[in-house]
């Protein structure tokens, strides 16, 4: 179950920031460090692996930026 709430929240965090175009270090960090590294280590992969490689490849913004200006 610890596998697939992991998997959820790193698909639906991961497509919010690679359909908005950019990413935070605060959220990446977030999202690496708390929920895809322990996932992989309970041995999680497949999708969410796909996932987190566009994440990684997302530019990196201040949190201030506005995606209108």
């Amino acid at each position: 179950m610890l596998i697939g709430l992991g998997h959820d929240r790193i698909i639906n965090l991961g497509m919010t920031y690679i359909e908005r175009g950019w990413i935070t270090q605060d959220e990446y960090e977030n999202l690496y460090e708390y929920l895809y590294k322990p996932y992989q280590e309970m041995g999680g992969n497949g999708s969410a692996k796909r996932v987190m490689t566009e994440v990684m490849n997302l530019p990196i913004k201040s949190p201030s930026y506005s995606a209108e200006g």
